[in-house]
């Protein structure tokens, strides 16, 4: 939004110790203020609207070309076919995340003249409650078949096993590299966040992230950016790198769509970890 270099007047109110309950009035004076979005539990009525935005916000992104072997980058007005594809696969994710016990979070809009609409949402599986390819009665329910007939055996491969394994393989190295006797298992998995691409910008992602940190406070939290955009979101909200990974080198280029030579660099990744506040002290006193 450009910048009138109009001046925001905010108040807010607060009850501090020692005033006996009295009320304090503050004044904050702010350019470009935007206000908190609302952040509650997803529920059934919004997993349409989730898949669509999830859709919306997801495109383009190298690692889901690399899982769907797209042969060029994905036009959703033209390539009907690999676009509903991905929309599938994207309602997969959302139906292993409630059918694990995960938590799924949405933030809604709070533009001046729109009714509240989810644009934002996150997929958080609870320690010990990954995704694996031995739950075949939960990935079954949760629509792996249709996935399989669209992206074949080797969609699965580069899923279950080049994706999944080395970024657990990755995490584990991480936390030996930090001391840590505990499993990457035990952590809270941020399986999957998106925005609107029409509402990024407005802290949504953050909004939702900082939501999770408030839920489980006393939890360590890891994750996989598949951008350096969001890379480095999360290295602003107190996640740090343990590894970086590497999708499809020799075959495919950054932005996973197949190559070769120099050009078949693969599709970075990063894995990323938030530990407790405690957790150095945690550490020294097993060491």
């Amino acid at each position: 939004m450009p910048d009138t270099g109009a001046v925001d007047h905010i108040f807010w109110l607060t009850v501090g110790p020692g005033y006996a309950g009295r009320v304090v009035l503050h004044e904050c004076v702010e350019y470009g203020w935007t206000p908190e979005p609302t952040i509650r539990l997803a529920t059934p009525e919004d997993y349409d609207r989730i898949t669509t935005l999830a859709h919306a916000a997801f495109v383009g992104d190298p690692v889901f070309h690399y899982f769907g072997s797209l042969r060029k980058h994905l036009d959703p007005v033209t390539d009907v076919k690999e676009s509903e594809n991905l929309r599938r696969f994207l309602r997969f994710l959302l139906n292993t995340c409630t059918l694990s016990g995960g938590r799924i979070t949405v933030a809604l809009s709070k533009n001046a003249g729109e009714e509240d609409k989810v644009v934002a949402a996150a997929f958080w599986l609870p320690p010990n409650k990954r995704l694996a390819l031995w739950k075949v009665p939960t990935l079954i329910r949760a629509g792996v078949i249709p996935i399989l007939k669209r992206w074949g055996l080797a969609g699965l491969m580069r899923i279950g096993f080049e994706y999944l394994d080395s970024s657990h393989a990755a995490l584990e190295k991480g936390y030996k590299g930090k001391g840590s006797k505990e499993s990457p298992d035990a952590s809270w998995y941020l399986q999957l966040i998106m925005t609107d691409p029409e509402y990024q910008g407005q802290g949504m992602m953050s909004s939702l992230v900082r939501e999770a940190f408030a839920h489980a406070p006393n939890s360590i939290f890891t994750l996989e950016s598949t951008t350096s955009k969001s890379r480095d979101q999360y290295l602003h909200l107190g996640f740090e790198i343990v590894s970086t990974l590497k999708l499809g080198k020799g075959k495919v280029d950054k932005t996973g769509i197949p190559a070769s030579g120099e050009s078949a660099t693969g599709v970075e990744c990063y894995s990323m970890v938030k530990w407790r506040s405690d957790y150095g002290l945690a550490i020294s006193r097993l060491e």
